[in-house]
């Protein structure tokens, strides 16, 4: 019946536009076409039959809670304010006006602050930069702390993440890595970097060898391909939505090359890769369990954090993740058709396990500040480790 009405209605718009071609065969293009769009039906708003609620209500079903949780978690002493608000109303009150974009790997300037935030913004991507001149850093912070409508929250990776697993866990603060003893989980939360020669040294020697999880967004995870001559380090940036397959020969060739094997001194066995539109989680199999939860759970924050919603609301959010996509472009790879009912999908590469979703985008989104480290907090708690590993 529904479907018959829609197409009555169809036919009488098209008999109306008729007859008014046929009566006024001499009026504007421009004024027919205002006549149709204005008569044109209105698609129905989202709900649970749409797409969006449809994959809210298949991840509803997949979260659940892994059989061992998690007792206690130590976190680090990273930890800052937060000051949120319009960057745009932030250059205004700095005398700026928005022009060219240009990334900066320090900031020394208001001007460098302004080129840089039209270059990110431009993508659509977060940055995190030095500033090296200290005064001129403490104004530009006490002009945004002032500005009406600014909004002050905990920042900090770690202080985030342990305000997550607070409502769940024991919570210790540690300093550093070597106050954890030997064979509990460590997971490292990377924030934006420019540093070539450190981030070699953390993957290389520092860090990787002496964590078990690691997550990350995807600039910083092609500028660590970039730094160890990774797989498709040539690409200077990503274009537009990162590509699928690209990410994930990526993290297979960090698990692969710097993760745990019978022949490497590594605890590194997980990578939980967030982008805007979709999340991708990494194992070495036998190490971690419950990962399609996990993954999902990730997502699903992602969407009600920044609507600031307890829950997914299908009218406030977007599916814009790629319907279908390659596996690799390094080798030869499956092609995964994403299906709303069935919102997480699956692939093996030697040894390693990928778990993909796509992310409910916040149409006008309240709060990103620390989507990521939400995204990484709640995919760890609906984690399980195994126990030998």
């Amino acid at each position: 019946m529904a479907l018959w009405r829609g197409s009555a209605y169809a036919g009488f718009l098209a008999l109306a536009v008729g007859c008014v071609l046929l009566l006024e065969p001499q009026l504007p293009g421009s004024a027919l076409r205002s006549l149709w769009s204005s008569l044109q039906l209105s698609p129905a708003p989202p709900g649970p039959g749409s797409p969006e609620g449809r994959l809210a209500a298949a991840w509803d079903a997949l979260i659940v809670r892994p059989a061992r949780r998690w007792r206690r978690v130590a976190v680090g002493v990273n930890a800052c304010v937060d000051v949120v608000l319009s960057g745009v109303k932030l250059l205004e009150a700095l005398g700026r006006s928005p022009g060219n974009g240009k990334d900066h790997t320090i900031l020394h300037s208001r001007n460098d602050l302004e080129e840089a935030f039209v270059h990110f913004m431009g993508k659509g991507a977060a940055a995190e930069r030095f500033f090296s001149d200290k005064e001129a850093f403490h104004d530009i912070a006490q002009t945004a702390s002032e500005l009406p409508g600014a909004q002050h929250y905990v920042g900090g990776n770690a202080a985030l993440i342990g305000q997550k697993f607070a409502a769940y866990s024991d919570l210790k603060v540690v300093s550093s890595i070597s106050d954890i003893p030997a064979g509990i989980p460590v997971h490292l939360e990377l924030a934006s970097m420019t540093n070539k020669e450190l981030m070699r040294s953390i993957v290389h020697q520092q860090v990787f060898p002496a964590v078990t999880s690691l997550g990350l967004n995807e600039q910083e995870l092609l500028f660590l391909s970039q730094a160890a001559s990774g797989p498709h380090s040539s690409l200077s940036s990503w274009n537009g939505i990162p590509d699928v397959g690209m990410v994930s020969d990526i993290l297979f060739w960090i698990l692969k090359e710097h993760g745990r094997s019978k022949s490497r001194a590594s605890d590194l066995t997980r990578i939980h890769f967030h982008t805007l539109v979709y999340h991708i989680l990494a194992t070495v199999d036998g190490h971690w369990a419950n990962q399609l939860a996990a993954v999902a759970a990730g997502a699903r924050v992602a969407g009600t954090q920044a609507c600031a919603t307890d829950t997914i609301d299908a009218s406030r959010v977007s599916l814009r993740a790629p319907r279908e996509f390659m596996t690799s472009h390094s080798e030869a790879g499956s092609r995964i058709v994403i299906n709303p009912n069935e919102p997480v999908a699956e692939w093996h590469r030697e040894g390693i396990s990928f778990h993909f979703t796509p992310v409910l985008v916040c149409k006008d989104p309240i709060r990103t500040v620390g989507l990521g480290d939400a995204i990484s907090a709640e995919g760890l708690f609906y984690s399980e480790v195994h126990p030998h590993s």
